[in-house]
């Protein structure tokens, strides 16, 4: 079996995404990078190269991987993303070429369905009465303990993640990636969850990223197209402006991040790990890390009670927060 490594890389351009997670983790379609390519290669790597201790020894606790070094990425057929608007851009080809090499599901379609493109339901997956799957133009695919609640739409292309759950009369739009124990409601399209975060109640988002642990509250709302229908640019967490080239743009989330009731998210917004928006005004574009946003100002979370409530959030799915992994959150923390 041949030997290949992989490599982190891209860290800053893809902030806040990869603050907590390698490039190489991230949900790019209805798998991560990692699976994909390994599924490509044949076999897992044989270790993963990064510049950086502290963020190679949370890689390899996520991951389980060999950090090593004086060793060469060997170079693979596969879209490089330097930017989360990458991520966008790559979806739709990377999405359907996921849906089209998955392993079939053994279940059965108990559903309304539209459209002769495939559909694959795990047998464990739970759908209820009047939900709607429009295969029209793409595939859908809804994984191991999903829960569809009554009235869902899933409009294909989109990938369903283990254990998740899709709330009573949500849309689920086309090119739309739910990874694994996310919650989700409302008008989602376009976008990828990442993992483990909620989005229960209405609400439109909309060619997005959202990373892991994220919550966004009941009534939260994002633009994703300019009323000048116009290019849409970032600002970085750096202030650094970026023409994407893209007409739809929604908000890049980094984990841990937490929205109350009727958060206004505007076009091309950067949402750092950790932050927490609870104002009537749209969140800042871009809003910092850790940032602390009410109505009285901008404040920034305390290190110590964040990772208070990070650490009973995902105790509430089984998973503690590892050492490596609060080593990095408390080096964002001071920079």
């Amino acid at each position: 079996m041949t030997k290949w490594y992989i490599k982190d890389e891209n860290q800053e351009s893809l902030a806040p995404l990869s603050d907590l997670r390698a490039s190489f983790e991230h949900r790019t379609g209805g798998v991560t990078t990692l699976e994909r390519i390994s599924k490509q290669m044949g076999s897992s790597p044989s270790g993963f190269l990064c510049d950086d201790a502290p963020r190679a020894a949370m890689i390899a606790a996520r991951t389980g991987l060999e950090h090593v070094e004086n060793e060469t990425a060997q170079p693979v057929d596969h879209p490089e993303i330097k930017t989360p608007w990458d991520m966008l851009n790559n979806l739709p080809a990377l999405l359907a070429h996921d849906l089209e090499h998955a392993t079939p599901l053994d279940g059965k379609v108990i559903a309304e369905t539209i459209g002769d493109k495939t559909i694959h339901v795990h047998s464990t997956a739970t759908i209820f009465p009047g939900v709607v799957l429009d295969a029209t133009s793409g595939a859908i695919r809804i994984e191991e303990g999903a829960i569809i609640k009554s009235n869902a739409v899933l409009c294909g292309p989109c990938w369903i993640g283990k254990d998740c759950v899709i709330t009573e009369g949500a849309l689920i739009k086309a090119n739309t990636v739910i990874g694994p124990q996310c919650k989700v409601g409302g008008e989602v399209g376009g976008t990828i969850f990442q993992g483990f975060s909620n989005k229960s109640h209405d609400g439109h988002l909309g060619d997005s990223i959202i990373g892991e642990w994220v919550n966004l509250g009941a009534g939260t709302t994002n633009s994703n197209l300019l009323n000048t229908y116009g290019d849409v640019t970032v600002t970085d967490l750096q202030g650094k402006r970026h023409r994407t080239g893209r007409q739809f743009v929604g908000c890049f989330v980094g984990d841990h991040a937490k929205f109350a009731i009727c958060s206004l998210i505007m076009t091309g917004t950067i949402i750092g790990t950790g932050a927490m928006v609870a104002t009537s005004v749209p969140a800042l574009s871009p809003t910092k890390r850790f940032a602390w946003l009410t109505e009285v100002g901008e404040r920034t979370y305390q290190i110590e009670k964040f990772l208070s409530v990070a650490k009973t959030v995902m105790a509430r799915r089984g998973i503690e927060l590892d050492e490596a992994t609060e080593t990095i959150i408390r080096n964002l923390a001071t920079n």
